[in-house]
């Protein structure tokens, strides 16, 4: 329900009746904070062309399609006798990934300290896409109880003894690749105790394998509707209005869900504008911060920010470099993102509110916000510009440098000086030192060390924090490269210890959504066989790298340990810089434990 497998997540950002969200017959690729360029093309002849989620990276349309209803709430078009009870969502554990270190609380597990339930970089900040529908239904539908749930805090059994107490009859889950197992076996929980309760996935991997999800062994058994777009709240209030009678479903947008037969049909449609959404109100949950995120943050970053929480918002998405898809950076071409921006003047006050009341800092969870200025690219985007304005102005974001913003190491070089005021933290991708490594998959154009050296130095002079991620197993390694990269991200980690709170390194993931699982799926029958609801993503990155390097899976693995090892070393006891890395999953005994816990489950449904 959110973009990005993150992504991330990570991840994309209701009031009523809403302002500016009357249908519009037009798209936009340009800003959404300014009048969009109007296509010479109906939505009826865009259909094919629209952003779908699949495997295939496609381009992304942004507008309100008229074909279905953005405007909420809808007064008396709920059937009083149909009125839902409540509605849970779910955020998920990451124990059936990557385990060790990285551990996202152990839902199975017991006897773990404070410490090791909040070792991982997801327990940090809440989810905004979930956060971001739950603002929408408590003002759209004040009378419906939600309840959120964020399963890298709580444990299965605490999650499963709620579910038996007191069921939802609506559940919405966000699913990354590493958490689709999961996912199903609370769905399953669910519906084992309310057979008719409505399950909901979300976001990139459930979105793109939409089909998968709806038809496979136990999506079939415990899914009914997949948000299959970037427009999480409307797709969810637009369900919540069609269950309580007031909506026809064909009016829902970006919702797949099955048809008599088994048919599955997908109502795909652009994203809606940023600039004509509400903002996550982080005040509705913030029992949850101070119970569980607080004390994560706690663990690893309290000693490099004043303020002590952090949040993330939906500011902005997508890229700017360059006009064309194949010109942008790689992760937005493959994604097919364009350029897309919130109202600078509307954010202010939900900002003001974040830093002043919440006390927390904010992480713009777009895709390259530090790409937003009109001295970069065209220079037709001033939403820098304009930020850094509206900040200086403000009484109470005017003290504070509270903002994580990612950006390109040009992009950087380029704003460094204009955010210097209210950005506390760079989020750099890097990707790798080794330019010959960063030709064809980079995410970024960082050109070498010397542009990364010179962009640090930057840093340092202007009292950034950094929060730096690169990929080992890039095509064309060597373990030449592999012992290269380990000793250029520890001499980075040694150099800027003062300002370096995160360090991410992992092999390349393959999962949908990404050119690299596009590729493989069409030319590896071992892939194709593979695919399905619920992907084995280690071992299709092992048969990548393979495909693609000179090293294995192993030889990336032991590379990033060397690193990680490396990282705790220079730490010593103050451990001030936390060494993050990417959840594959991987047949293991935890996991197998967990296809055991769903088949049970599942073996007990209607």
């Amino acid at each position: 329900m959110v973009a990005t497998d993150v992504r991330d997540s990570p991840a994309a950002g209701f009031g009523g009746p809403f302002p500016g969200t009357s249908e519009r017959g037009v798209l936009a690729r340009a800003r959404t904070d300014c009048p969009p360029r109007t296509l010479r093309l109906t939505y009826q002849q865009l259909e094919v062309l629209a952003m779908k989620m699949s495997l295939q990276p496609v381009q992304e349309f942004v507008g309100a399609d008229p074909r279905y209803h953005w405007d909420y709430p809808s007064p008396g078009a709920v059937d009083p006798l149909r009125k839902l009870g409540s509605v849970w969502y779910f955020g998920l554990p990451l124990t059936s990934a990557h385990r060790d270190a990285h551990n996202a609380g152990d839902a199975l597990g017991e006897g773990l300290t404070e410490e090791d339930r909040y070792r991982n970089e997801g327990s940090v900040y809440p989810h905004a896409s979930l956060v971001e529908m739950i603002t929408y239904q408590a003002r759209c539908f004040p009378d419906i109880a939600w309840r959120y749930m964020d399963m890298g805090h709580l444990g299965w059994p605490e999650v499963r003894a709620a579910i038996n107490e007191d069921p939802p009859d609506v559940a919405a889950f966000s699913v990354y690749t590493a958490t689709t197992l999961w996912a199903m076996i609370v769905a399953a929980e669910i519906k084992r105790v309310n057979p008719k309760a409505v399950v909901v996935f979300g976001n990139d991997h459930a979105g793109i394998l939409y089909q998968e999800t709806l038809t496979g062994k136990y999506g079939s058994r415990v899914v009914d509707f997949v948000s299959t777009g970037n427009n999480g709240p409307f797709t969810m209030m637009g369900l919540l209005t069609h269950l309580q009678g007031g909506l026809d479903l064909r009016k829902v947008p970006s919702l797949a869900y099955r048809v008599p037969g088994g048919e599955v049909v997908n109502q795909d449609a652009g994203t809606f504008p940023l600039n004509r959404r509400i903002l996550p109100d982080y005040r509705l949950i913030l029992d949850q911060l101070e119970n569980h995120y607080d004390r994560a943050f706690n663990v690893w970053y309290a000693k490099h920010y004043d303020l002590k929480r952090m949040v993330t918002v939906p500011l902005d998405g997508g890229c700017t470099w360059g006009k064309r898809p194949g010109r942008r950076c790689m992760h937005c071409s493959i994604q097919g993102l364009t350029p897309k921006t919130v109202d600078v003047a509307s954010a202010i006050p939900v900002l003001e509110t974040i830093v002043g009341d919440l006390g927390a800092n904010v992480y713009a969870c777009g895709d390259s916000t530090l790409g937003f200025s009109s001295e970069q690219w065209d220079g037709n985007i001033s939403y820098l510009n304009d930020m850094a304005e509206a900040c200086a102005k403000s009484p109470i974001l005017q003290k504070q440098r509270f903002m994580l913003a990612y950006g390109l190491v040009y992009e950087f070089l380029e704003s460094a000086e204009l955010c210097k005021g209210f950005v506390r933290t760079w989020n750099v991708g890097l990707e790798a030192f080794d330019p010959k490594l960063l030709k064809a998959d980079s995410k970024g154009i960082n050109k070498g060390p010397e542009r990364i050296s010179e962009a640090l130095e930057l840093a340092r002079s202007l009292d950034y924090k950094l929060f730096a991620s690169g990929i080992m197993g890039l095509p064309g390694t060597t373990m030449e490269n592999l012992r290269s990269e380990v000793d250029s991200w520890l001499s980075m980690a040694e150099t800027y210890r003062d300002l370096i709170t995160s360090i991410s390194v992992a092999p390349p993931g393959i999962i949908p959504g990404s050119r690299m699982y596009w590729e493989s799926y069409k030319t590896h029958p071992q892939v194709r066989a593979s695919h399905g609801e619920i992907l084995p993503a280690r071992r299709l990155t092992a048969l990548y790298i393979r495909e693609n390097t000179e090293v294995e899976l192993e030889d990336v693995e032991a590379a990033i340990t060397d690193l990680r090892n490396g990282i705790a070393e220079l730490n010593g006891v103050t451990e001030h810089m936390k060494f993050g890395y990417y959840m594959l999953g991987g047949r293991d005994e935890d996991e197998a434990l967990e296809y055991r816990l769903l088949d049970e489950i599942c073996s007990q449904l209607d």
